[in-house]
């Protein structure tokens, strides 16, 4: 009896210790397959997970990842200077510089230099009334600037230069930087500066620092206006008739001459007129001295004329007297 008490004791042990065998088999394989996804930093040296590393460890990742995407949107803007040079033609001077002053205005530029010639005529040559101007003109809105100026004037010359000073303005700007770094080293060494030797040496070096910076600040600022406004060296020429921009056919060019030519003959007898007129002075002492000279000329020979010459009453006398 006690033997079989003993067995089903022995037995009972045994299929219990199994039991708690598998169960812990079990729960440290879904610990090892749970604890699997999470990295090997998650945890102490104990073995123990944690939660509040865990979450500052991936908080910690997607910052490193939206500063890593921050950094691929790179401000991809250029420091461009743009000058333009324009040649037009206008039948209105006075109108179209009214205009464009208006529109450069209008557009939050402004007039850098003006130049006006109004024309002459010297010597039966005529020159035309021309402007010069040098315009500063927001570079955003430099294209709409082109095209008001091409409706109301004949743009016969047009060109563009774009200089790219990208790389010279970061150059410049890091230079500021690193100075701007020295400045403050410099003062807070002068704080607590013991000697007044050293005090002298980091003042000076500090007054060369303030003077390159003052000198970079100077060049950044004349980028700076250049990129902002651009610059558009005009010229503009006053024309009775604007000069084509496209060839034309044999008919049209032929009532073109002709008109050009009728219109040359009328520009000849004007001019012809206006000459004669302003000379009226000179003509009428010049032939009041022609006038003059042809009856001293008339009187002389009048003069000469009985003493050289013999009359006919004499010539007849002279034969009867033969006779």
């Amino acid at each position: 009896m006690k033997k079989r008490f003993g067995l089903i004791c022995v037995t009972s042990v045994a299929a219990l210790s199994i039991m708690l065998s598998a169960c812990g088999s079990s729960k440290g394989d879904s610990f090892a397959t749970s604890a699997s996804y999470a990295p090997q930093e998650d945890y102490d040296t104990n073995g123990v997970y944690d939660f509040e590393t865990a979450e500052f460890a991936e908080e910690a990742k997607m910052a490193d990842n939206s500063f890593d995407q921050a950094e691929q949107v790179v401000d991809t803007s250029r420091k461009l200077i743009t000058t333009m040079n324009i040649s037009t033609e206008t039948e209105d001077l006075d109108l179209v510089l009214s205009g464009v002053q208006n529109k450069v205005k209008e557009l939050g530029g402004y007039v850098e230099s003006s130049n006006i010639y109004n024309g002459s005529s010297y010597s039966g040559r005529v020159s035309n009334r021309s402007a010069s101007l040098s315009l500063r003109i927001p570079a955003d809105k430099l294209d709409q600037f082109v095209v008001t100026l091409d409706e109301g004037t004949n743009i016969t010359n047009k060109s563009t230069n774009v200089e790219d000073v990208t790389l010279s303005y970061v150059d410049i700007e890091s230079r500021k930087k690193a100075l701007k770094a020295e400045e403050a080293r410099l003062l807070e060494i002068v704080e607590s500066a013991e000697t007044v030797e050293d005090i002298i040496k980091v003042e000076e070096r500090l007054s060369e620092v303030r003077y390159q910076l003052e000198s970079i600040e100077s060049q950044l600022r004349t980028y700076d206006n250049k990129i902002t406004f651009s610059t558009v060296y005009l010229d503009i020429t006053e024309v009775t008739q604007y000069t084509p921009t496209e060839q034309k056919g044999v008919i049209e060019r032929i009532a073109e001459g002709f008109v050009n030519s009728c219109k040359s003959v009328w520009n000849a007898i004007v001019e012809f007129f206006v000459w004669f007129v302003i000379h009226i002075p000179q003509i009428i002492v010049f032939g009041l001295v022609v006038t003059v000279i042809i009856l001293l000329i008339k009187k002389i020979k009048h003069k000469k004329s009985p003493k050289t010459g013999t009359t006919p009453d004499n010539n007849k006398n002279q034969q009867n007297s033969s006779k």
